[in-house]
């Protein structure tokens, strides 16, 4: 059975990240193993750029925090799903200090710089966006979600929502939960 992790960026409860969450779980239900990881409720601490990570050949980090407890679940998974909004053309705060801990991850005497114990892993964002671009913001996350790379996550696929502000939204765009149910397969396959 496939084991993904979903990262729930949102620190709105009730809102499109966390009804999509609830969505996938039941898709995914019986499929996959299932671990969801609200960065709202947790704690990630900014990167330190401290590069003590960088003496040892496994992903580590030597905060400890939520993140560094989670890093050998984000090695061993097979996919990685994010949901999060679109705050102000980018990643929400709490996602891009995620996404700097995957530093944590990066052996410079690698030729693909990873230590990543697996490279051959999917990693799946969608995202909310209240207002804007659908175009430019799907651009944006499939450009950042690229970086994770160095995580051993090297296929991806994104999908942003738009008009998609008011908590629970979601749940009414038919075309939209067709992205989520798409992704799902694609996930799993």
């Amino acid at each position: 059975m496939k084991k993904i992790l979903i990262i729930n960026a949102s620190k709105r409860k009730n809102g499109n990240s966390y009804a999509l969450e609830q969505y996938f779980a039941e898709k995914l239900a019986g499929k996959a193993e299932i671990t969801a990881f609200r960065i709202g409720e947790k704690a990630v601490n900014p990167c330190l750029a401290c590069d003590a990570c960088k003496k040892q050949h496994t992903p580590n980090c030597i905060q400890r925090d939520d993140f560094t407890a989670l890093i050998p679940q984000i090695d061993s998974c097979d996919a990685l799903l994010i949901l999060a909004p679109v705050h102000w053309d980018q990643f929400p705060a709490q996602l891009k200090a995620f996404l700097d801990r995957t530093y944590s991850f990066m052996d410079f005497t690698q030729s693909d710089f990873s230590m990543a114990g697996r490279k051959d892993k999917k990693i799946a964002g969608y995202f909310f966006a209240g207002f804007g671009p659908v175009d430019i913001y799907t651009q944006m996350v499939d450009t950042n979600l690229k970086n994770f790379a160095i995580a051993g996550f090297r296929t991806e696929k994104a999908h942003v929502a738009g008009n998609a502000n008011v908590p629970g939204s979601i749940m009414e765009k038919p075309d939209d939960l067709k992205a989520a149910d798409e992704m799902a397969a694609w996930l799993l396959d």
